[in-house]
This record gives C-alpha cells, sequence and structure tokens, in this order.
C-alpha cells in the first residue's frame, strides 16, 4: 500500500508541475510584475510623505528659532533699560524697586514664552506626522489587500 500511495502522490505532483504550462506562467509573471509596480509606488508615496512631514518641522524650527530671537532681543532692551533707570535712580530703594518689577516681569513674560513654545512644538510636532500616519494607513491597506 505504501507504494502504490507514494506512486499515486508523485503522479500527482507530475500533474500539477506538466499542469503549470505557459499560460500560468504569463499569468503569475504578470501579478509578480503588477506587484513590484504597486510596491514602487508604495515607496515613491512613503518618500513624499516622509519629504512633507520633513518641510513641516524646517518651518516649525524656523518659526521657533525666530521667535526666540525676537524675544531674546526684547528681552535683552529691556534689561539695558531697567539696568539705566536703576542707576539713574535717586536713592538705592528705588534702584531695588526697579530691578525687582523687572525680575518680576522678567519672570512672567519667560513663563508666557515657554508655554507659548510648547504649542508651538505640539503644533509642528501633530503636523509634521500627519502625512506619515496617513501613508502607515496606507500601507495596512495595502497589506491587507494582499491578504485577501
Amino acid at each position: 500500500m505504501t507504494a502504490k500511495k507514494t506512486a499515486e502522490t508523485t503522479a500527482d505532483t507530475f500533474e500539477s508541475v506538466m499542469s503549470f504550462g505557459p499560460e500560468n506562467f504569463k499569468d503569475s509573471y504578470e501579478k509578480f510584475a503588477k506587484g513590484l509596480n504597486s510596491l514602487a509606488d508604495f515607496h515613491k508615496g512613503s518618500v513624499e510623505a516622509f519629504m512633507a512631514s520633513a518641510g513641516v518641522f524646517a518651518k516649525g524650527f524656523e518659526k521657533a528659532a525666530s521667535t526666540q530671537v525676537g524675544f531674546a532681543k526684547e528681552q535683552f532692551e529691556e534689561g539695558v533699560a531697567t539696568a539705566k533707570a536703576a542707576f539713574a535712580s535717586k536713592s538705592v530703594q528705588e534702584a531695588i524697586e526697579l530691578q525687582n518689577e523687572f525680575a518680576r516681569t522678567s519672570f512672567e513674560k519667560n513663563l508666557g514664552h515657554a508655554s507659548s513654545l510648547a504649542e508651538h512644538w505640539t503644533s509642528v510636532a501633530k503636523d509634521a506626522t500627519d502625512p506619515l500616519t496617513k501613508r502607515y494607513g496606507e500601507f495596512v491597506e495595502l497589506v491587507q489587500s494582499y491578504r485577501a
């Protein structure tokens, strides 16, 4: 029985190999080529999504840098003005009050600026990840289409 079963299995295997003719080869090759084209198109879209994300990040960095420079310049000018006013004051008490007021307002402005920067970077991170998140969703759909 074992020899008979082996002969049948061998015959079935031979028939399945022989049935793979030129038409089957052509169909398989076309499916393979279509899959490669699909992969290349997907890769191109992924590179475009990455570039869009990098562009959003670069613009966000540029805006943050210019805001920081403007803020630093403003703080420096206020410091110089306060120092001049303190040196021109008529009493030590008046100079101390000027310095205390400058320190208080400067601290408040720094907290506000830090909060503003945190909001800015949160927004930039969200906007920069949007193209990549969308692309990931498309990848999941593509993988699921091959599973079906």
